[in-house]
């Protein structure tokens, strides 16, 4: 059987392989009941309304703990799947959505003088980058990273004139992602060919990934039809080397060309 549960490494004993077998048990009752629970919600109110930030906190709670229970199936024979980088990928995957969703609705308007809201978003670049750095590459930190972007989102639009070019083109990788999360926010056609090229250029898988959101909203907001063929041709040679990249970076490519 697929959910065949994994014996103890010699010297573990029981103990450990019982606890392990206990949580996943544990964790697949939850996220089963979590299911049943907003299945017989939606039987008894169809009409509920559930929004946006609903299913992101739902996403954000559940998600995590799927790890367990995939890491757990085994083929017969013992010939164990492996589900390791492709299980980080869709929790990625699911924090950024989730936070994408939480990020719109905290826009207080610029400040008078942007001193504060500048000093946070220089705050929270130094707080990307140090987390960058100081932890492992996984779910954990991505969705700390996640949270920082959220967060940059917010204070990049309470600032009436952010320097976009010297961001987009700034060394400090914390940088380039507020104007990633400027544009993302705040489209300005203006800063396509600027951003195009940081985008292109862009070292960092986490900062490149949402500079490609950014992209995909400033083409919208100078128009398919408008885009320079440099651009598009750019793009195009662009070869990012993750998964949820580069179909993002396809799935621009395709409306650049005017495909569904």
């Amino acid at each position: 059987m697929l959910g065949h549960m994994r014996q103890g490494e010699p010297g573990e004993g029981e103990g450990y392989s019982g606890r392990a077998g206990r949580r996943r048990v544990i964790v697949g009752s939850v996220v089963s009941c979590v299911a049943i629970a907003v299945a017989v919600t939606h039987v008894l109110a169809p009409d509920l309304k559930i929004d946006s930030v609903t299913v992101a906190l739902l996403v954000v709670a559940v998600v995590p703990w799927l790890r367990d229970l995939l890491d757990s199936i085994e083929l017969p024979g013992g010939f164990r799947l492996e589900y390791a980088k492709e299980v980080e990928r869709r929790i990625e995957d699911a924090h950024r959505i989730a936070d994408a969703a939480l990020v719109g609705s905290g826009d207080d308007g610029p400040e008078p003088d942007g001193t504060t809201a500048l000093a946070d978003v220089r705050r929270l670049a130094a707080a990307y980058l140090e987390v960058r750095t100081s932890m492992f590459s996984g779910s954990a930190r991505t969705q700390r990273m996640s949270g920082i972007f959220a967060r940059l989102v917010r204070a990049t639009q309470r600032l009436a004139d952010p320097d976009l070019d010297g961001w987009l083109t700034s060394p400090d990788g914390g940088l380039r992602l507020a104007a990633y999360a400027r544009l993302y926010a705040v489209p300005d056609a203006d800063a396509l060919a600027a951003l195009t090229d940081a985008v292109v250029k862009e070292p960092l898988a986490f900062s490149q990934y949402w500079g490609i959101h950014a992209l995909d909203k400033v083409v919208d907001a100078v128009g398919v039809e408008d885009v320079p063929p440099g651009v598009v041709r750019r793009l195009e040679d662009c070869r990012p080397r993750g998964n949820d990249r580069v179909a993002l970076l396809r799935r621009l490519i395709a409306k650049l060309h005017g495909l569904p």
